[in-house]
């Protein structure tokens, strides 16, 4: 649920075959803010607004301090990871083959009766060649991931508000932090929604980012907004057989030079799932329109379709199918005017694109020439505690013309490419010898095709395979209260 933390396990991998547990969707809401081409936000207020809500809930917090629970815990992160790509022009990537990522996190939690208190402190540290993150390798981070009060109003609603992870199962268009070494929460104010009577919840969100006051800035390459609005609404039926979810988000920003006209951009949509004994359906289709931050008008859509079968409980076998729409650049005339590429917002494309994130930061922004994802996922449940999973992807472009750095002319240049773009391969092992300790150890190929030459800036090479492995050890402990073990009397 919103304001906790994502924790990668085993079972987080299976993303079709237990809908219960991660395919309660995430699609929102917001259809009042329709075609808008600008606002006009005073920011200074809307700063001391939200500073002030923060301070008012926090002191009215700290009489009932007495009837609390205290909770700490931590996560700690290492990965070792292997990539043989190079980089086309210099950057501070470093164009290591070997890269070590780690991060480090403590929480603080407290939960009342009528508040709820969370503080997330974080760091990150990178060094070598690193896709999952735009930080200068070879430097430790340290910030506040999470931060927040939570006031219950009564059994169904409360209100939350600080620096918040806004997340949901599929992580679509909102990110838990999970590798990418950025900030990913937001600062928000939240009203929650949840009737346990009919199985149907709702969340209303505010969010406000890039301050003048740097703690209140979240990364601009992940929350690349000024202001946020969303919706998500989810509802079961059939005996928690189906399950439907709406979701609007719109959020507004300005164009660099110009900080009191913002743009606005709306995504809504939503998804069906119908879970059965055996088999698990699931579609979802989004549009987004308004205007992006130069001022061009957008026009886009993304829409997905899974099936996943489990003949034992030991297998569980999916096929799925992705869509994001794009822009066709040989038409120069209608790309000037209108862009029809989706954003995934600030979602993890790792989640069903693939561990490789070759295409993270590409398809961040509206402008790309969309993307075609078919894939196959198998995985087994060898024992309770170690599985094993293998995916198949083949990605396509809508669009055959692609902008590319060509190192020679030292230009980017329109050129035309094959639909087919890449084919990727990938084994996951899992295995979780105690509930704290989880072990993983992944392996890739990827196989690009003649389009990917000079993509984003990487050194493809056609008909070249590139290999990919990482090795990686988390550990979630419980500092207190520690468990206790029962003592066992002797006769």
């Amino acid at each position: 649920m919103t304001g906790q933390k994502y924790k990668k396990t085993a079972d987080s991998q299976r993303l079709i075959c237990d809908i219960n547990k991660y395919f309660i969707p995430n699609i929102l809401f917001l259809p009042a803010l329709l075609k808008m081409n600008y606002l006009r936000l005073h920011k200074k207020n809307c700063h001391f607004i939200y500073f002030k809500v923060v301070i008012i809930l926090w002191m009215a917090f700290l009489p009932v301090l007495a009837e609390a629970q205290f909770i700490i815990s931590g996560d700690l992160d290492t990965r070792l990871n292997y990539l043989n790509l190079r980089r086309t022009v210099s950057d501070s990537l470093n164009n290591k083959l070997l890269s070590v990522l780690g991060t480090a996190e403590l929480d603080l939690a407290y939960n009342g009766r009528r508040w709820n208190a969370f503080v997330s402190l974080y760091a990150s540290y990178t060094k070598g060649t690193n896709l999952f993150s735009v930080k200068t390798p070879g430097t430790l981070n340290f910030t506040f991931n999470q931060a927040w009060v939570r006031y219950i109003i009564s059994k169904s609603f409360s209100l939350q508000a600080g620096r918040i992870e806004i997340e949901y199962d599929d992580q679509r268009f909102f990110e838990a932090r999970d590798w990418s070494g950025l900030v990913t929460s937001h600062n928000a104010i939240i009203v929650h929604y949840f009737d346990p009577d009919t199985s149907a919840m709702a969340d209303l969100g505010f969010a406000a980012n890039r301050f003048k006051a740097a703690p209140f800035n979240t990364d601009p390459n992940v929350n690349n907004y000024r202001y946020l609005t969303y919706l998500y609404m989810h509802k079961r039926l059939l005996d928690e057989q189906l399950n439907l979810t709406f979701m609007n988000i719109f959020n507004a920003d300005d164009n660099g030079l110009d900080p009191k006209t913002l743009y606005g951009r709306n995504t809504f949509g939503g998804s069906a799932w119908l879970s059965t004994d055996d088999w698990n359906f699931n579609l979802a289709g989004f549009y987004q329109f308004g205007n992006i931050n130069d001022g061009r008008r957008l026009s886009s859509g993304y829409y997905a379709a899974y099936v996943s079968y489990q003949p034992t409980e030991w297998l569980c076998l999916m096929q799925a199918f992705e869509h994001m729409s794009g822009d066709n650049l040989a038409d120069s005339a209608e790309w000037k005017k209108v862009i029809h590429g989706f954003s995934l917002l600030y979602g993890n494309m790792n989640r069903s694109f693939g561990n490789s994130g070759i295409f993270n930061s590409s398809y961040r922004t509206n402008l790309n020439p969309g993307l075609n994802n078919l894939y196959f996922v198998a995985t087994f449940d060898i024992l309770h505690n170690f599985s094993i999973e293998a995916s198949y992807h083949w990605f396509s472009i809508p669009h055959p013309y692609i902008r590319e750095y060509v190192p020679d002319s030292n230009k980017i240049m329109i050129v035309k490419v094959p639909e087919s773009f890449m084919h990727q391969v990938e084994v996951l092992f899992s295995y979780t010898p105690v509930p704290s300790l989880e072990i993983s150890l992944d392996y890739q190929m990827l196989f690009p095709g003649k389009g990917m030459i000079n993509y984003n800036g990487w050194n493809f090479t056609a008909g070249s395979p590139v290999t990919s492995a990482y090795i990686e050890v988390e550990w979630t402990p419980i500092f207190y209260p520690r468990n206790k073990r029962s003592s066992i009397l002797k006769p």
